[in-house]
């Protein structure tokens, strides 16, 4: 196994692999502790790639419906390219009083 390079940044510390928030997705970036500088290696970009494909999936508003005596929403076909399918589990947890997030199992 080939041993992991170190990237410099121009102020000269090295830089680090770290989870941040660019263009409001969290993606794994090299960010350098000292002047905040931050770049992608060639797997993050691929990875962040795949982020902003599946944001243009799933993030747009949506209308419950009535699914027998229960309430749902539905997700689009696209999801499917992401692993998604029907039968899959999810995990609902509960964020504050009006938000709740979907986990993926």
């Amino acid at each position: 196994m080939a041993p992991t390079r170190k990237i410099k940044c121009d102020c000269g510390e090295t830089l680090q692999e770290k989870e941040i928030e660019l263009d409001h997705i969290l993606t794994y970036a090299m960010v350098c502790p000292k002047c905040s500088f931050t770049t992608l290696t060639k797997d993050q970009a691929k990875e962040f790639r795949k982020r902003i494909e599946f944001h243009k999936a799933i993030d747009q508003e949506k209308q419950v419906i009535r699914i027998g005596n229960s309430m749902g929403i539905t997700f689009p076909e696209k999801l499917s390219e992401f692993g998604i399918s029907v039968g899959k589990k999810v995990k609902v947890e509960a964020i504050d009083g009006r938000s709740f997030k979907v986990i993926l199992a």
